[in-house]
């Protein structure tokens, strides 16, 4: 008795809502997340980076003369640097993980990007630096 009929037939089916965006002034958001752990990863593995060269070239610099090496690396000097390239390679994985999230970070839509683009930036100038270090040591 206390039924209540729809008074048109769209009122039954319920209407898809788009979910509403408020609209943040510039000057009001936030940082992206994803971009300034972008920053700090890239800024970590750049440093990473330098401390690896610096180790690596003081591990080997007693074996080698102008004219080639000289000596054969100790054992332990060989696992130091098999230690040395592993740890490369977790810095090389962080430094593209700090990539991933610094394009993450200038796709968000509500919040400032410009950290998130500095430090895609400075993690891709980074990655081609170290593969063109590669290029030139396997190629001469």
């Amino acid at each position: 008795m206390d039924q209540q009929t729809p008074s048109s037939p769209s009122e039954d089916h319920a209407s898809p809502q788009k979910p509403k965006t408020t609209f943040i002034p510039p000057e009001d958001r936030k940082h992206s997340r994803f971009g300034i752990a972008s920053f700090i990863l890239s800024i970590v593995t750049l440093l990473g980076y330098i401390l690896l060269g610096a180790l690596g070239t003081t591990m080997i610099e007693p074996y080698m003369t102008e004219n080639g090496p000289i000596l054969e690396p100790t054992q332990e000097t060989m696992e130091a640097m098999t230690t040395l390239a592993a740890v490369f390679i977790l810095v090389m994985i962080v430094n593209i993980v700090g990539l991933v999230l610094g394009v993450v970070g200038c796709f968000s839509k509500t919040r400032k990007r410009a950290v998130a683009v500095i430090a895609t930036i400075v993690n891709s100038v980074v990655i081609v630096t170290i593969g063109a270090l590669f290029l030139f040591v396997l190629n001469g």
